[in-house]
């Protein structure tokens, strides 16, 4: 696996490359454009003063004169060959047998105007310039004059520049490489010093984060994920932690009940009703170890996005009233009131959402004193559904209330008025409950009473 370093590298180096061969191609080509510039205007130069020359030498018909002239003009530029004949092809004057590929028609047709010439003669380049005098007298016939020279030093200055220039890009192209490695080192630190802070985590360590405020912005929402992954991640770590301490203590009174009384049973002679006593108290045992059971494997499915059974709308006022009717008898024996007001209809499961209620009022008619009263209000208000089930009786201790939804988790139990005591998974269960419908639980408890809110979205009639 190629690394982020790398790939930023060998990035940087492609870049570099194509800048440096860009640039490179742009400076040759401007130096090749300024050597043709330059020769073409000092050939130009030429003609115009081998032109001059003529005229000045045009009354003598001394061709030995017009010779010396040119020669003379040109003794400083030996480079730069000049060449005159006539349009018919005679020769008047040449320094040497280079000749300019020119064409005489196109020439005589625009007098005056050179022509530019590129060609290359054996091994040796030439560029040339060739002109037509104007003529059609008698005294002033029409001349073609051409001047050329080597481009051979410039062909050795371009070779040597490009070789130089190549160089010169291959160590550029080194330093980018080298520079490109430091820029991506020093980019990625925020990263690898992230790396470190994760590797650091570990499930004694879970309270480590990453320092946000020292990061780029870049990385800075990055990071501020992470630290809420790890948040979740330590509340579901200590949440599992406590519940497998929670299970470990909710099991072991039962199975040393159940073990107590199987060794006092064999311990001794027994009669038939004594060990038939045994065994009811130990399947009650066994009863609670089935509901606790039974509740975990619940809240397992719940707490994974458990989706509902099936759903359906109902008016959950007949449902209030039916679970009123169960626990009729157990509240008449206590002298309590059930009283409800309101009504609504509610799209869920209907067994889960009867479960739900149902534990809420088995723990206010467990937790209300003798001729206390349990009321249920069902309201409708903007956009949400809210039940609430209010008990009289001691009131619950506000540093107690944010753990009261926690699985095991028991109030204090001069608060409890009778001796059956539940799972202590009632409320986790409610709270999962209403979660799956898309709902919120609330408590509150003062000296009047408590009252636990449950609030269901209104869902629009299919």
């Amino acid at each position: 696996m190629i690394s982020l370093t790398t790939r930023l590298t060998l990035l940087f180096v492609l870049v570099s490359v194509a800048i440096f061969t860009v640039l490179g191609f742009m400076i040759q080509h401007s130096l090749s454009n300024h050597f043709a510039t330059q020769d073409f205007s000092e050939l130009g130069d030429k003609i115009k003063a081998t032109v001059r020359l003529l005229e000045r030498t045009q009354r003598s018909d001394s061709a030995t004169a017009i010779a010396l002239s040119i020669e003379e003009a040109i003794v400083d530029h030996d480079s730069i060959i000049v060449r005159i004949d006539t349009a018919d092809g005679d020769n008047l004057f040449s320094i040497s047998p280079i000749t300019v590929p020119y064409n005489v028609e196109n020439l005589l047709l625009k007098p005056g105007q050179a022509e530019r010439r590129e060609w290359q003669q054996g091994e040796i380049a030439y560029r040339g310039l060739a002109m037509a005098t104007p003529g059609g007298t008698a005294g002033s016939p029409a001349l073609i004059i051409s001047t050329a020279m080597e481009t051979t030093r410039h062909a050795a200055f371009m070779d040597n520049f490009s070789s130089k220039l190549v160089g010169l890009m291959i160590v550029a192209t080194m330093l980018s490489a080298l520079l490109g490695w430091w820029v991506s080192r020093q980019g990625l630190a925020p990263l690898r010093s992230m790396g470190a802070k994760a590797k650091s985590v570990t499930a004694k360590r879970l309270d480590q984060r990453l320092a946000v405020e020292s990061l780029p912005v870049e990385l800075g929402a990055l990071a501020i994920e992470l630290n809420l992954m790890l948040d979740r991640l330590q509340e579901s770590f200590n949440r599992l932690t406590h519940f497998s301490s929670d299970i470990a203590h909710e099991l072991r009174t039962p199975i040393s009940n159940l073990v107590m009384q199987t060794q006092v049973s064999l311990a001794a002679p027994h009669t038939e009703q004594e060990l038939e006593d045994v065994l009811y108290s130990n399947l009650e045992e066994f009863e609670r170890l089935s509901r606790m059971t039974s509740d975990m494997l619940f809240l397992a499915k719940a707490e994974n996005s458990m989706k509902l059974p099936s759903s359906e709308r109902f008016k959950l006022e007949d449902e209030i009233i039916k679970l009123f009717d169960f626990y009729e008898a157990l509240a008449d024996e206590r002298s309590l009131t059930l009283r409800m007001q309101g009504g609504g209809e509610l799209a869920g499961d209907r067994i889960m959402i009867d479960r739900a209620i149902s534990n809420l009022l088995s723990n206010a008619i467990r937790h209300t004193p003798e001729n206390g009263q349990i009321d249920v209000e069902i309201e409708h208000r903007p956009d949400v559904l809210q039940v609430q089930i209010k008990n009289t009786g001691t009131p619950i201790a506000d540093s107690e209330l944010p753990y009261l939804f926690d699985r095991f988790y028991r109030c204090d139990r001069s608060r409890c008025n009778t001796d059956h005591e539940g799972t202590g998974l009632g409320l986790s269960i409610t709270r999962a409950i209403v979660k799956a419908h898309g709902g919120s639980i609330e408590v509150h408890s003062d000296k009047n009473n408590t009252c636990f809110t449950l609030i269901f979205p209104e869902q629009e009639r299919a």
